[in-house]
């Protein structure tokens, strides 16, 4: 079952990892991930492409840096994967992911966040299949992390495989240090679309105060409140869950199967 989901998970994903950026303390020569270029052209002007990100200004001037950067130094992967930062900022997502994967390739495994804004970069403009290689490679490469699982699990509310998404969901659950929250409504939406309505339920109303506006939220927490108060024939659940389908706003946005259950 596909569904066209989650666009706030991608945005907060990218928001936190945007807010990783090694580049949160006066630049150094020696933070860069691949060697830095020879080179007293690019000495004098990467700084001031990395002091326009974190001022975040002039990202037009930004772009024009790292496309400096890259003629004089084509294997130089920070001015690929900071000029893919300057498009995405800018809305230019397919561009974006063009340079992020020119980043990703060069910089050979070695950085987390390069693979994390390439994976969800390709979501927003349908690369899928792209976005899941990716997740894929940070379960490989950084399996300490909770990024890849949660990425896998994301891409399987588009590509299906939801019960794949709810393996991968598991165990990014047990990495995170502390309850997230994005993770927990992850969790309860594919066990709702994997038919584990009873185990959903907790996960919703973990989670309600926080959500009870988006309608993801509020669709796939009907569906399982209308699964198990007519399994159950309780016309209080039942009650529950037109009410939160009915907090819906854009009904386009859910599975016709979810639609048909309270429209027929």
């Amino acid at each position: 079952m596909k569904t066209k989901i989650l666009f706030l998970f991608l945005i907060c994903l990218i928001t936190q990892i945007n807010a990783q950026s090694d580049f949160t303390k006066k630049f150094d020569f020696n933070s860069t991930t691949c060697k830095f270029p020879d080179n007293e052209r690019a000495k004098k002007i990467f700084p001031l492409g990395i002091e326009c990100i974190q001022n975040d200004v002039y990202l037009g001037s930004v772009a024009e840096i790292m496309t400096e950067m890259i003629k004089i130094d084509s294997t130089f992967c920070d001015a690929y994967y900071w000029a893919g930062y300057a498009l995405r900022k800018s809305e230019m997502n397919k561009e974006a992911v063009a340079m992020y994967y020119m980043a990703d390739s060069l910089a050979q495994n070695k950085s987390l966040e390069y693979k994390q804004n390439l994976a969800t970069t390709s979501m927003i403009i349908g690369a899928d299949d792209l976005a899941r290689k990716k997740f894929e490679e940070i379960k490989e490469h950084f399996p300490n992390s909770p990024e890849g699982f949660y990425g896998v699990a994301l891409t399987s509310t588009i590509m299906g495989d939801v019960d794949y998404g709810l393996e991968n969901v598991n165990i990014a659950e047990q990495k995170y240090n502390q309850q997230n929250a994005n993770t927990q409504l992850l969790k309860a939406i594919l066990l709702t679309l994997n038919e584990k309505y009873d185990e959903s339920l907790p996960y919703y109303e973990k989670i309600k105060n926080k959500y009870t506006k988006l309608d993801h939220f509020n669709g796939n927490y009907a569906l399982s409140l209308f699964e198990i108060g007519t399994k159950n024939n309780d016309e209080k659940m039942l009650k529950l869950a037109y009410k939160h389908y009915n907090k819906v706003k854009n009904k386009d946005e859910l599975t016709e199967i979810m639609r048909n259950k309270f429209e027929k």
